[in-house]
């Protein structure tokens, strides 16, 4: 769904917004079961309702969410 992208700050991350296919009117976001720390380097990427997160070499950790719809008012 994501490409991955490297974190450039450290950050608590409970929930992605304006992943692809959002629009103007809507957000589509990812809203995670837990909250993750994500450190500078890390390398995230979102598929299906799964964020990914990748330190280093060590296999990527899996933490689910569900996705949803937002309006922008």
């Amino acid at each position: 769904m994501t490409e991955p992208v490297a974190a450039g700050q450290m950050e608590l991350v409970d929930d992605l917004e304006r992943l692809p296919g959002s629009s103007d009117g809507c957000s589509l976001a990812l809203t995670l079961e837990v909250p993750v720390f994500l450190r500078v380097g890390d390398v995230w990427w979102v598929e299906d309702e799964v964020l990914y997160v990748q330190r280093g070499d060590a296999p990527a950790v899996v933490h689910r969410g569900c996705l949803e719809w937002r309006r922008k008012w």
